[in-house]
Parts: C-alpha cells; sequence; structure tokens
C-alpha cells in the first residue's frame, strides 16, 4: 500500500508538471500580455491587443518609461514578419534606439495572429532573476514610418503599468504554438485575466488578473508624497484660515490666533517637511525630468515660507495706529488666499499628469469628486466668513471699550 501511495504521489508531480507551466498573463485596457518562462532560460511574451486596427504595441521592463527597456514591435508589411525595436528613453519627450541591449529580444512569428477584433505579437528574450515583474506597455492604431527597427514611431493611443507573478502556473498548452488565441481580451476599459493564471489561489497567484495592480515601491512613496501634502496644503491650511476667518467673528478673545498658529506652522510645517523629503527623494532616484508640478512645487514651498515670516512680523511687530487695521494685514490674507488656490490646481496637476507619468493606476472616481466638492466648499465658507466682517470689527470695538483688546506693539524712534 504504501508503495502504491508514493506511486501516485510520484506521478501526480509528473503529471502536474507535464500540465503546467511557469508564467502569468495580465490584461488591462484592451490589451493582454502573456509571459511564458521556459527551461532554456529564455521568456516568451505573447503581446494582444483587441483592436482591428493596430499599428504597433510594446512593453517596457519597469513601472516607467524613464530608462526602462523598451521592446517595440510591429507588422512588417511586405511579408507579414515581426518587426522588432527595442529603445529606451530618459526623458518623456522621445525614444532612443537601443543598439546592443543587454538583453537581445526574437521575433517568434509562430505565435503571431490577426483577425478582425484582435492581433497578437510575440517574442523572446534571455530570462531574468524576476519573480515578480511590473511592467508598461502602450500600442497605437497607426503604424510606424516604415518596416525599420529605427523607424519614427507615432504617440501611442493607450499606456498603462500591468503586473506579472512569473512563478504562477499555467496550463502547458500555453507553451505550444498559436496558444495566445486562447487569451481572454477586454474590449473596453477595465481588466480581465484568462482563467488558465487563475487556477491557483495560494501565495504566489493575485497579480494575474490585474484588477489591481500592486503599486511598485516608487509608486507607494510619491503616493505617500501626494496625500501627506494634499493633506497638509489642502486640509491644514484652509481649516487654520477659514477658523481664524469665522472665530473670530463669534468667539471674543485671542481664542482663534492659537488654533491658527498651531495649524498653520507645527502640524502643516511637519507635514510639509516629510512629505517634500519624499517626492525631492524619490525624483532624484527615478532622475524624473523637471515638469510644471516641480516648478509649481517650488513656488509654493516659497510662499508658505513667505507667509510664515510675514504673518510673524505682522503679530510681534505692530506699527501704533489710532484706528483701522494695518495694510499688511490684507497682505497677509491675500498671500494665504494665493497659496490655498495654487493648492487646489498642483494636487490637481499632481493626480492627472504627475501620477500617470510613473504608471500610475487610474485615480478613483471618489478622488475627483471630493476635489471638486471642496475647490467649491472652501471659497464659500472663506466668502461667508467675509460677510461677517463687519460683526468681527464690532467686537473688536467693544473690546477695546473694555480695555481686552491687546493693545499694539509702539514703534518709536530712539531718542
Amino acid at each position: 500500500m504504501n508503495h502504491l501511495f508514493s506511486f501516485f504521489i510520484v506521478f501526480a508531480t509528473v503529471w502536474s508538471s507535464v500540465l503546467a507551466v511557469n508564467g502569468d498573463i495580465a490584461c488591462k485596457n484592451g490589451m493582454c500580455v502573456t509571459a511564458i518562462v521556459h527551461s532554456n532560460s529564455t521568456t516568451t511574451y505573447d503581446l494582444t491587443v483587441s483592436n482591428s486596427q493596430v499599428g504597433w504595441m510594446s512593453i517596457g521592463f519597469g513601472s516607467t518609461m524613464i530608462n526602462a527597456p523598451m521592446v517595440i514591435l510591429w507588422r512588417d508589411s511586405s511579408n507579414g514578419n515581426t518587426i522588432i525595436s527595442q529603445r529606451s528613453a530618459s526623458s518623456y519627450d522621445g525614444l532612443t534606439i537601443v543598439t546592443s541591449p543587454p538583453r537581445v529580444a526574437s521575433a517568434v512569428n509562430s505565435r503571431a495572429s490577426f483577425n478582425s477584433t484582435a492581433q497578437t505579437l510575440s517574442f523572446s528574450i534571455p530570462s531574468n532573476s524576476d519573480i515578480r515583474q511590473t511592467i508598461i506597455y502602450a500600442w497605437s492604431s497607426t503604424a510606424p514610418s516604415s518596416n525599420s527597427p529605427d523607424a519614427s514611431i507615432v504617440e501611442h493611443d493607450d499606456k498603462g503599468t500591468m503586473s506579472l507573478n512569473l512563478v504562477n502556473q499555467l496550463p502547458s498548452f500555453y507553451d505550444e504554438v498559436g496558444s495566445n488565441s486562447t487569451t481572454t481580451i477586454p474590449t473596453s476599459g477595465g481588466s480581465t485575466s484568462d482563467s488558465g493564471s487563475n487556477t491557483n489561489s495560494g501565495s504566489n497567484s493575485g497579480s494575474s488578473n490585474n484588477i489591481a495592480i500592486p503599486l511598485t515601491p516608487s509608486q507607494k512613496v510619491l503616493a505617500a508624497h501626494g496625500i501627506i501634502l494634499t493633506i497638509a496644503f489642502l486640509i491644514i491650511l484652509p481649516l487654520g484660515a477659514l477658523q481664524a476667518r469665522l472665530f473670530r467673528t463669534i468667539i471674543p478673545g485671542k481664542i482663534w490666533f492659537g488654533l491658527h498658529w498651531i495649524l498653520q506652522w507645527p502640524v502643516a510645517a511637519l507635514l510639509m517637511i516629510i512629505g517634500l523629503i519624499l517626492g525631492v527623494v524619490e525624483t532624484h532616484k527615478l532622475k524624473l525630468p523637471d515638469s510644471n508640478h516641480k516648478t509649481v512645487g517650488v513656488i509654493l514651498t516659497a510662499l508658505y515660507v513667505i507667509q510664515c515670516v510675514y504673518g510673524g512680523i505682522i503679530h510681534f511687530v505692530k506699527p501704533a495706529r489710532p484706528n483701522g487695521r494695518p495694510p499688511q494685514n490684507y497682505g497677509h490674507a491675500i498671500i494665504g488666499i494665493l497659496v490655498i488656490g495654487l493648492s487646489f490646481k498642483q494636487v490637481h496637476n499632481g493626480l492627472d499628469d504627475e501620477w500617470p507619468r510613473i504608471g500610475g493606476p487610474a485615480i478613483p472616481q471618489s478622488i475627483w469628486t471630493w476635489w471638486k466638492v471642496w475647490i467649491i466648499t472652501i471659497p464659500l465658507l472663506y466668502l461667508f466668513g467675509l460677510v461677517l466682517l463687519p460683526r468681527q470689527y464690532r467686537l473688536e470695538r467693544d473690546q477695546r471699550a473694555k480695555g481686552q483688546y491687546t493693545a499694539p506693539v509702539e514703534l518709536r524712534e530712539p531718542r
């Protein structure tokens, strides 16, 4: 009985190895990538686009196109064979031909397929040590300018990131010629995966369907940068300004100033320092090019520092005035409004431009809804506070009459 049991164990192990190959399938927005890891230290990638008109398609190994080794594929118009062009980019402005790549890709014409709804091109490349791969993908409906690997290509119709788990198990027929035609292709926005890559529910699975693509380490750092600075600039600073504008019209005294100072200086400054360090370090690490987001970020930081210094001067050094308010108080308010207004633009730019640049997944609609509601709510609350200005001035006059209002510091010429 023990010998029979051992036989079945060995038989099941051998049979499972025959029926399965290592690899994974990822699909997103009408494009699928199938990776098959072979025992001869090569990996085959099948790229399938669910569109009747496909000019070129590509993948790159990395989370952003900057410095990612890219393999671009298109059909030779004369014979239908697959043309391969390996390129890289040091910026988002253009691609450079790589004549001697570390890993040379080779076309696998036998796996190519074309029909009225989808097109597939394939290549093989020496395997590396990756177990989990983050790749970028792109495709265009416009063909390159020629059949030469150095032909110029037009901008993509779609792009994004995917994640592949290369130790997943796929049915062995994926390793057969023409097997790519079995891949289920999403025909519209959203994600799907072939049923074969979902047969494993263990610890190695989970990246195949790409319904929720895991963030790369760099994306996590930059996401933290965005979240922390959004809290600082769009929550803490507006709340600090609003409570100062509203509380002084309701509560007599200087309670509003204590809250204003705490929110705008120690709380906001700490968050800004952390967020800025995360952004600067990771941007330098990824060698991201200069952008409008960076420029506005520098301007916002400078304005915040100026505003803090300006506010301190206004509070601690007050020229003696018998009546009225010092004009610099209005300047402080104007700079504050400018900072918050620029912050809304900066957050929108980060979500809409910078995040896609690093291959980040689509921003949830709830985030955009919050941004739209917040950009309306904050100005309305501030305008409501301005409507209460007559009440504020009346309270201040009453406090001065009772001797409860803090006297200004008089600046006198030395004798």
